[in-house]
């Protein structure tokens, strides 16, 4: 009977380690991201917000895995769906905004547009950091009338054309993943119920 509860306690304790070292760290992106630089207001209502976050994670046979593994040389492109992963939207004071299906299907490689209206939101994303490790990324993201932010977590993004280092906002590591907001506002929409 003790041997019963000793492996229980022993198998508990090693998924409660198991998920610690799976689950992704957290890293903030200290600028708030905005739409690309125009320096002409586009207007009046909402704008809107398009997220290339991490790619979602695949649904694999854990064999095959270690096989294509051994096969591929770790670069392991079939873990992952063409989809971006979900996301959760929060207004400036921590409230859930809106959770975001960042694709119809696995298959789908476009991200979602989402119409906000104009303001600063919070926003937690999966993103590859420079490692190619996955990591939740905590950011700001501001929200211009008639424009759309366009967030790069995916990694290998680039802008193009003449701009200044300082217009870029990154993570941590350095990788830029979109442009700086000048300014933040506060989120004027309510939590949908």
């Amino acid at each position: 009977m003790i041997m019963k509860y000793t492996n229980a306690a022993i198998l508990a304790g090693t998924m409660v380690w198991l998920a610690g070292c799976a689950s992704a760290s957290r890293v903030v992106v200290a600028e708030p991201v905005g739409p690309a630089p125009t320096g002409v207001s586009q207007g009046k209502g909402d704008g809107s917000l398009a997220i290339y976050s991490a790619r979602a994670l695949a649904d694999v046979d854990a064999n095959m895995a270690e096989w294509r593994w051994n096969n591929d040389f770790g670069k392991n492109e079939f873990l992952y769906e063409p989809a971006h992963s979900d996301y959760t939207i929060y207004t400036q004071n921590g409230e859930v905004f809106r959770h975001v299906r960042n694709a119809r299907d696995q298959n789908d490689g476009r991200p979602t547009l989402v119409m906000l209206p104009a303001g600063s939101y919070q926003v937690e994303a999966q993103a590859i950091d420079c490692n190619s490790d996955r990591v939740k990324a905590l950011m700001t993201v501001v929200i211009k009338p008639s424009e759309t932010t366009l967030v790069h977590l995916q990694g290998g993004w680039r802008p193009e054309g003449q701009y200044n280092e300082a217009e870029l906002a990154r993570l941590p590591c350095g990788r830029p993943v979109g442009w700086r907001a000048r300014e933040a506002g506060y989120a004027s929409a309510q939590p949908s119920p």
